[in-house]
């Protein structure tokens, strides 16, 4: 692997990045995420090249508008080198191939709708829809040419898997979990299921046991009760990224012959 490739991985995601910023503004409100273009919140200035440039324009202007210095807050900073780190990881595991295009997609996704998620409690199934049918047919290209066929079918499977699974816990919750997660559950079954049918289960399992430790611990500080809300789409999206790069490990401590 070549140094320019991780150049180009981190370029591509720090512009991906600067796109989520207006994806998980407007999403949530209906908006349009083409026009009108980009606007400061506060005074309406439209953004000109040089405002948008990832990451240096927000450190340049001191993440302030350029005209009434009204703060823009974080998001674009986490969101662009958030996006950007991701897409060298998946670069460096998965290198020159479809599959890092196709991992770069969810990887983007997941961002996007873990960043909502955290925010106002929702997972837009628009995000997760155009991920899903974006993502698979790059999943299947990759299969043909690996030569690999039967990874389609794991692919399916494991989205098939992850949906009657949640869709139970869902039930089962009686409320405590949310449409949204079930959704959400074959896009993320698709990809582990695509690495093997083994990662389904890994990734489910770690994004449940994330999920009870963070849980666990804001009722210890006191920042939640036993009846708080808490989004649960950030810990699928956690569990799964990191199936993807450590699950082979787990698999082969768990299930040595698999």
């Amino acid at each position: 692997m070549t140094a320019g490739l991780i150049v180009i991985a981190a370029v591509f995601g720090l512009l991906i990045g600067s796109f989520l910023t207006v994806v998980t503004e407007r999403i949530p409100n209906g908006e349009s995420i083409v026009a009108p273009g980009s606007r400061c919140g506060a005074c309406g200035l439209r953004l000109g090249p040089l405002d948008l440039v990832p990451v240096f324009s927000w450190l340049f202007l001191g993440g302030k508008c350029r005209r009434c210095r009204t703060s823009i807050g974080i998001e674009p900073l986490v969101l662009e080198l958030g996006t950007a780190s991701l897409f060298v990881a998946m670069t460096l595991k998965f290198e020159d191939s479809i599959e890092t295009v196709a991992f770069c997609v969810l990887a983007a996704g997941l961002l996007a709708l873990s960043w909502i998620d955290l925010r106002i409690k929702r997972l837009p199934r628009e995000i997760t829809y155009t991920t899903l049918a974006i993502g698979a047919p790059l999943l299947v290209i990759g299969a043909l040419v690996r030569d690999e066929p039967r990874r389609i079918w794991t692919m399916v499977l494991g989205a098939a898997l992850a949906l009657a699974f949640m869709w139970l816990v869902h039930i089962a919750a009686k409320g405590g979990m949310g449409d949204g997660d079930v959704r959400l559950s074959p896009l993320l079954g698709a990809y582990l299921g695509w690495l093997g049918l083994p990662y389904v289960p890994v990734g489910l399992f770690l994004a449940f046991l994330f999920g009870s430790i963070v849980g666990v611990g804001a009722m210890v500080v006191g920042r939640a009760g036993r009846k708080t809300a808490v989004p649960f789409g950030p810990f699928l999206a956690l569990g799964t990224l990191v199936a993807v790069f450590v699950g082979r490990a787990i698999i082969d401590r768990l299930w040595p012959d698999v």
